[in-house]
């Protein structure tokens, strides 16, 4: 989702109907991608 959004530039309806999920899935997958890159990058970061 993240890719798609980020990356591929596609907007929250294209990538719902890509995956066939509604708007709010794929703005919650959206939301907890990002979050999980947030920590994944912090825990790199600060072991640097």
């Amino acid at each position: 989702v993240i890719l798609m959004k980020e990356i591929e530039g596609m907007e929250y309806h294209e990538i719902a109907e890509t995956l066939g999920c509604s708007i709010g899935t794929v703005m919650s997958r959206l939301f907890y991608a990002r979050k999980k890159l947030q920590h994944l990058l912090r825990d790199v970061y600060e072991n640097v």
